[in-house]
């Protein structure tokens, strides 16, 4: 029989995963146009359209122009900040534009921030009457800013949204399309520790572990040229999404580059592709080179292979994945323990 979390929150889907972004016009056109998201709902967000609106306790008056779009299981949402203390500006100014937060949507947001704060987790940013409630959480032993809110991703657009494109039936003129965002990667300084945490507050499990690093991987990449390193790897599904955690161990990686600029947190998204190598000649002819790559599986066969490259007009990391038949290597724990 399955062992049961002992979390008082329980998340079975994460619905969101967000990027706080200078120009959301320009970021959303770049979305369009390289990677082929969209259509984008816009709308305009804070004080004046959230009742009892708050900011570290404090009532606050600010402006935020957001933007959404569905791909695959996930929204993907953009904050821009127009005026007031924000968040989103408070994140920029110290990590620069990039992905922020991700979440999830409890049956009772009240009682659930009440709980969250009860664990020693303020809100950081909330608001809401009747119905609707928002509330953002630094969890810093999940390396993540975690939002909950009463507005679920099938709800539709917001009120009074505008679109772009304008016309429905516009097509992107992207090289690369992509279907949908299949994992979310957060970079972390102990693999083993941080999924217990998320077992623990969130009840996200059950985890897998891995050792990772040239011995399953052939020619493994950093920057453009041969690389050698080793990581740890933790993965747990919510539905059709997968979290991974990723800890560097040894060698040259782009996770411990992050780590050392940005510190632990949310660091790339991944999405699934037939044929690895074109995509990622695809996306260099456009000026975005692989930042770290390699092959996994039976080269004798079509292998596995994925690539990291970053896409600035996109303020993100993306990593197109081919899959193989199988993972090359078994887990070497599991959280919980079976």
């Amino acid at each position: 029989m399955a062992q049961e979390s002992p979390a008082k929150i329980k998340v079975n889907e994460i619905q969101q995963v967000c990027l706080v972004v200078k120009d959301l016009q320009k970021t959303i056109e770049a979305f369009w146009n390289i990677l082929g998201i969209g259509p984008w709902a816009l709308f305009d967000f804070g004080s004046e359209r959230v009742p009892n609106f708050q900011y570290h306790g404090k009532p606050a008056n600010a402006r935020y122009r957001g933007a959404i779009a569905q791909c695959g299981p996930i929204e993907l949402e953009l904050f821009e900040t127009i005026e007031g203390p924000s968040v989103y500006q408070d994140w920029i100014d110290k990590h620069g534009e990039s992905l922020h937060h991700l979440k999830f949507v409890p049956e009772d947001v009240v009682k659930t921030e009440k709980i969250l704060n009860d664990m020693g987790f303020p809100t950081v940013v909330g608001g809401g009457s009747g119905n609707y409630r928002f509330a953002y959480f630094d969890i810093k032993p999940l390396r993540c800013f975690w939002e909950i809110s009463s507005r679920s991703r099938h709800d539709g657009p917001p009120a009074g949204a505008t679109f772009y494109p304008e016309d429905p039936k516009a097509e992107s003129p992207a090289k690369v399309k992509i279907s949908g965002i299949k994992q979310v990667g957060i970079v972390v300084k102990d693999a083993i520790s941080t999924a217990e945490n998320y077992w623990q507050i969130l009840g996200i499990g059950p985890w897998e572990i891995r050792n990772w690093g040239n011995h399953v991987l052939w020619d493994r990449t950093y920057m453009g040229r041969p690389g050698w390193g080793r990581e740890r790897l933790g993965h747990a599904y919510l539905g059709d999404l997968e979290l991974e955690l990723v800890q560097p161990v040894e060698g040259e990686s782009i996770y411990q580059d992050w780590i050392d600029e940005h510190g632990e947190g949310i660091h790339h998204l991944k999405f699934l592709c037939d044929d690895i190598d074109e995509v990622t000649l695809l996306l260099g002819e456009q000026g975005f080179p692989s930042i770290q790559s390699g092959h996994f599986g039976d080269p004798k066969e079509k292998a596995g292979g994925f690539n990291y490259i970053d896409i600035p007009p996109l303020h993100c990391i993306w990593e197109p994945v081919h899959k193989p038949k199988s993972l090359p290597i078994e887990p070497i724990a599991r959280i919980p323990a079976k």
